[in-house]
């Protein structure tokens, strides 16, 4: 069975309990059904796809600074920036590696930082070949979630790399704000709380 038939069979199953309950739920209808469904869609591969096509070639990488620069310029960015920025910074996006610490954060956190410019530059004519990945608001919302909860990590081991010889006593408190952390992300963003127990379970482990 895929991941479209599983979600679907529990999302009858939440519809079933919640009427049980006497509490309304429309599988078709409730936003999380598209949430799921953004889900399904990997945001981060999103990322990973965004990032290839406009790192593809030097012409394309110059043209989305372009976009960038001409968009500060004109007051374009005003009102589709967090906390009243106007303008964005000029930078290139980054590709995460495996073999890297929190390179999947700062991929997803430059791509998130510069996604207003970035779909500007995906709806360009020259661009029609890339322009399905464009992220939308829903693949958007979950990956500012995702987001969320990969800074965590990200921020513990800041915390840890600030010191040249990390000791117990650096490692304890870092080990507290991956577990506080996470565990308020569980009430928070609770469509993700499964996810984020699996993390909780393996620090556990340590």
């Amino acid at each position: 069975m895929d991941n479209a038939s599983n979600n679907n069979t529990l999302m009858a199953e939440i519809e079933s309990e919640l009427g049980r309950r006497n509490i309304p739920f429309d599988r078709d209808g409730n936003p999380l059904q598209a949430y799921v469904r953004a889900l399904e869609n990997d945001p981060i591969g999103g990322c990973r796809e965004i990032v290839s096509a406009c790192r593809s070639s030097g012409q394309r990488r110059r043209r989305l600074q372009a976009v960038i620069k001409e968009g500060n310029e004109n007051g374009y960015w005003r009102g589709k920036l967090p906390d009243g920025k106007t303008t964005l910074p000029t930078v290139q996006l980054l590709r995460d590696c495996p073999t890297r610490w929190s390179s999947t954060f700062k991929m997803a956190d430059r791509v998130l930082m510069l996604n207003p410019a970035i779909q500007s530059f995906l709806l360009e004519t020259q661009n029609a070949d890339i322009a399905d990945f464009s992220l939308d608001v829903k693949d958007t919302e979950v990956l500012r979630d995702i987001h969320q909860i990969i800074e965590v990590p990200h921020t513990a081991q800041e915390l840890l790399s600030s010191e040249r010889t990390p000791t117990l006593s650096m490692a304890l408190p870092a080990y507290e704000l991956l577990t506080s952390k996470w565990t308020q992300l569980q009430s928070t963003i609770w469509e993700l709380s499964h996810y984020i127990g699996v993390g909780l379970d393996k620090l556990k482990q340590y």
